[in-house]
């Protein structure tokens, strides 16, 4: 084989290699080495008017959503997996169904732990929509955002999920 044909070998069998790796690792979920921080101290109150503070997100795995409706619908969640709202206008808080729990407290309050708690925008918050979910461990610690209304991103939610719970 002449040693043009070596290299170009060479090249075909190295782009493969990389292309299969950048497949693999968009696939695979490495959730346990993210960490976009930990949630600090915090107390809101839940439609029942009880306290929801920091210590009842402990122990559990959370779906979190900022919105302006307490009705945002979340993705199914498998079992071990608690969905919650917590709610950006809470002039709007409803006593209906939803599949979450419904938290709010004042704007001020919300907002700061939205913008230091959970690394949100204030524009972001105003809006009210299109604000990401948040997946938050047992631990209290954040291990990634997901836009709602992408479907890459809500496949990815749900692969970081099974890698939380299969570790947890």
């Amino acid at each position: 084989m002449k040693k043009e044909g070596i290299i170009a070998l060479g090249w075909t069998v190295l782009a493969f290699c990389i292309g299969i790796f950048l497949v693999v690792r968009e696939s695979s979920s490495n959730v346990q080495s993210i960490f976009y921080g930990r949630l600090p101290e915090f107390h809101l109150i839940d439609t029942q008017g009880q306290d929801f503070n920091y210590n009842d997100i402990i122990g559990k795995i959370w779906v979190v959503q900022f919105s302006n409706d307490p009705l945002a619908d979340f993705p199914e969640l498998p079992s071990g997996v608690e969905a919650l709202t917590i709610l950006t206008n809470s002039s709007q808080i409803k006593m209906k169904h939803s599949n979450s729990k419904i938290v709010h407290s004042d704007k001020g309050s919300i907002f700061q732990l939205g913008m230091e708690g959970f690394h949100l925008s204030e524009k972001l918050l105003e809006e009210g929509h299109s604000i990401p979910f948040i997946l938050v461990d047992k631990t209290g610690n954040i291990r990634g955002y997901y836009q709602p209304d992408k479907d890459k991103d809500i496949k990815k939610l749900s692969r970081d999920i099974d890698s939380l719970l299969q570790f947890s």
